[in-house]
């Protein structure tokens, strides 16, 4: 909701600095700007030129320049919501600009602002998320895109918006690394896809990999988050049993065995194995990581999906310092 002229008279009359900056006797229109994109992509807020901040107190003076909205769209990006108007208080002219939160991301020269904790205004840093994740549980999937969508500095990345008809998949595998967090969603079906662990394949070669990953273990209570049409036999992933444990190496043991022999038996000739070829490369990359990765989330504390909704992903956008 924008302020009224009164809103701000009471502002200043009260001293008050929440969701407010001052402005005397001026500044540059780009430093408007990165205000204006701070409050867009905070809480909202007003800006009131001719009241001079002396830290204890509040000075009434005077702001006698004409202020060119113009000038300030001109340096927006993205859809900002304000209202301005000049108005007078101890018979002083002074002017302000009221912010609205927007639901766009607001930018200056494309990068955008936001006001810390502190109520300083800074860049803020745009975290890029990957979800790594088999299609049999895109509706989590779905679940949390919807929850992060009120958080403008994460930037997530799925293939269904990553990737283009005829893109290269497995080049969009590989940027998995160039992430600064990867979300696993861990699941019978994830275990068992070549192409999600080749993508955790990639993520193991960053030796701070550990640190990026969050994984989520799907356990039979989790069934209530898929659509009915969706849900599948043995979702869930039991990677705290070590018999299961087992069995997913074993898996991919005789997958690999299975893939060698098939193209042994079938003598193509060389022309007709480019295709074949990489699915056995990433196959033979994946076994030697796949112990570890195994290891290492029978290791960890897991959460089930059903315990991160229940928190709103808090263990996960605390760690992203959201």
């Amino acid at each position: 909701m924008f302020s009224s002229v009164e809103d701000i008279k009471n502002k200043i009359r009260k001293n008050t600095r929440k969701n407010t900056s001052y402005i005397h006797p001026v500044e540059s229109y780009d430093y408007i700007a990165k205000l204006v994109s701070a409050y867009s992509n905070s809480q909202g807020g007003d800006i009131i030129f001719g009241v001079k901040d002396e830290g204890e107190r509040l000075r009434v003076e005077k702001y006698p320049f004409q202020f060119k909205m113009k000038k300030l769209y001109d340096l927006l990006e993205g859809n900002a919501k304000v209202e301005s108007s000049y108005f007078r208080i101890d018979s002083k002219n002074l002017y302000y600009i009221s912010v609205e939160k927007s639901s766009d991301l607001i930018k200056v020269n494309n990068t955008p602002y936001i006001f810390d904790k502190k109520g300083n205004f800074k860049k803020m840093k745009i975290v890029k998320v990957f979800i790594s994740y088999a299609h049999k549980d895109r509706d989590l999937v779905n679940i949390i895109e919807e929850s992060f969508q009120n958080y403008k500095n994460i930037n997530l990345t799925r293939d269904i918006y990553a990737t283009k008809y005829k893109d290269s998949l497995d080049n969009f595998m590989k940027t998995i690394r160039e992430h600064d967090y990867v979300i696993s969603i861990v699941s019978s079906a994830y275990i068992k896809s070549l192409n999600c662990m080749y993508e955790i394949e990639n993520l193991m070669k960053d030796c701070e990999y550990e640190d990026k990953l969050f994984f989520i273990v799907v356990g039979k209570e989790d069934i209530g988050y898929y659509n009915k049409a969706n849900i599948y036999l043995d979702f869930e992933a039991g990677i705290y049993d070590l018999n299961k444990r087992l069995q997913y190496i074993a898996y991919w043991r005789s997958k690999q065995e299975e893939l060698h022999k098939n193209i042994k038996e079938a003598t193509l000739p060389p022309e007709s194995m480019q295709n074949i070829s990489k699915d056995m490369r990433k196959l033979d990359a994946i076994i030697p990581s796949m112990d570890d990765f195994i290891s290492l989330l029978s290791d960890k504390v897991g959460r089930t999906f059903d315990e991160m909704y229940k928190s709103n992903f808090q263990e996960i956008l605390s760690t992203l310092d959201i």
